[in-house]
C-alpha cells in the first residue's frame, strides 16, 4: 500500500498540502477515471477533471 496525494490546484501541490490522502493502490485509470483500491477493501473512484494533480 503506499500513500496517495490528491491536489486540487497547483498552489495546495507547490505547497505538498494535498486536500485529501488515501492509503491503497491505483487499480486503473484512464484520462477522465482514476480507480482506488483503499487500505479498508474499498473501491474510490476519482474524477481527475479537476484536480491538479494526483501523487503516489
Amino acid at each position: 500500500m503506499k500513500d496517495i496525494y490528491i491536489y486540487e490546484s497547483i498552489d495546495s501541490w507547490l505547497k505538498e498540502e494535498p486536500e485529501a490522502t488515501l492509503k491503497g493502490y491505483v487499480q486503473r485509470h484512464t484520462d477522465l477515471l482514476l480507480e482506488i483500491r483503499d487500505d479498508k477493501g474499498f473501491t474510490q473512484f476519482i474524477n481527475l477533471s479537476k484536480l491538479f494533480a494526483v501523487v503516489y
